[in-house]
């Protein structure tokens, strides 16, 4: 008889699992949830900003082709020398689009982001000794840095030899004497109201592209990439400028890196529009150069000659290889210490826009960016 034999079973052994080692249901799509969120968190600013631009363009073409232009363009003012076809005419059509710009502004920040205009900077900076202490340094600092920077540019031109660029001066200009045919008036009063011209020229611009534009991507970006992203955009507005080239894109991309900077240094828009409506009409009106490619009346008889890519050519300083080297010296100095900001977001932005009731200063949270002397 055979023995009987039963099989041995060996019981099964369930591997013991760490309940932390388990992933979540759902974790392997955190991260791309994650930087779904992050992607449409720095895509909402990007879209407002874009939003803004268009209307921006809308109105000066609405301004331009509606008001301005069919009330000038007819009879005398549009022969030949007349005030039709002068480029007076032209600062004058910007210069009209800044009420019914600022009203867009407003409904943008007001509707839209749920801000207030001084959230852009539209306010006086705050410093040492009060605001219209400050005011008047910053006014100051602001229109002799931008002399500076055309009499650096034209010292640098000056050293070069004369193969390679050369210099021309021809006293007062001719047209001082007896001015544009379409003005009646003493010609030294134009000159006088092309300043106060430029500066609004040039601060309409930075309440743009400094206001709105630059402060709606500070919401969520990072500094420098706020800054670049809006002198990207504010060199391509000019795109349609005669003579327009790369050097040109270069420098003026690197001029709104400056304007940032003196932005983001003061918290105010009240620095980069002086400093841009002082170049504007010293270039232009000043040593009769061509400004972003166009000439004005001008007090000065100035010319360059030899490589436009050292003088600029058709679109004046602004076109200048030369210019570029003191533009990058400058944005690189003026940005020193900021370029690493963090976003602002938008608690931040409303906070820092605040007034204590007490002092009238700017308030703002510790780590939120604030105006720094510049």
């Amino acid at each position: 008889m055979e023995p009987i034999i039963e099989p041995i079973i060996e019981p099964s052994i369930e591997p013991i699992i760490e309940p932390s080692l388990v992933p979540a249901a759902g974790a392997r799509a955190a991260p791309a949830a994650s930087t779904a969120r992050t992607a449409i968190r720095l895509l909402v600013p990007a879209l407002r900003a874009g939003l803004y631009l268009v209307a921006y363009v809308v109105v000066q073409f609405a301004v331009a082709l509606l008001v301005v232009y069919p009330a000038l363009y007819g009879g005398a003012p549009a022969r030949p020398g007349g005030f039709g076809g002068s480029v007076e005419l032209s600062l004058l059509a910007v210069l009209a689009t800044i009420p019914p710009q600022i009203l867009v502004t407003w409904l943008f920040v007001r509707y839209l982001d749920r801000r207030t205009l001084a959230s852009l900077g539209a306010r006086w900076p705050a410093g040492v000794g009060g605001r219209k202490r400050t005011a008047l340094r910053q006014l100051a600092a602001a229109a002799l840095g931008a002399l500076a920077v055309l009499g650096g540019w034209l010292a640098l031109l000056l050293l070069l030899p004369e193969t390679l660029a050369a210099v021309r001066f021809g006293g007062i200009s001719p047209e001082l004497a007896r001015g544009p045919a379409w003005w009646p008036l003493p010609p030294l009063l134009l000159l006088a109201l092309l300043l106060p011209a430029f500066l609004l020229q040039g601060g309409l611009e930075e309440w743009v592209m400094r206001g709105y534009v630059y402060r709606t991507l500070r919401e969520r970006w990072p500094a420098w990439a706020s800054a670049l992203s809006s002198a990207l955009l504010f060199a391509f507005l000019h795109a349609g400028n005669p003579a327009f080239s790369w050097l040109a894109l270069a420098n003026i991309a690197l001029a709104g890196l400056v304007l940032a900077a003196l932005a983001e240094r003061t918290g105010s828009l009240w620095s980069p529009a002086i400093a841009h409506g002082v170049w504007n009409f010293a270039v232009a009106c000043l040593l009769s150069l061509p400004v972003s490619g166009v000439s004005l009346f001008h007090l000065l008889r100035v010319a360059t000659a030899g490589n436009p890519e050292l003088t600029g050519g058709g679109f004046g300083p602004e076109g200048s290889a030369v210019l570029t080297v003191l533009g990058v010296a400058l944005a690189a100095y003026l940005w020193r210490g900021m370029w690493r900001r963090k976003a602002e977001g938008r608690a931040a932005a409303l906070t820092a826009a605040a007034l204590t009731p007490a002092t009238g200063a700017v308030s703002a949270p510790e780590d939120a960016p604030g105006p720094v002397s510049p």
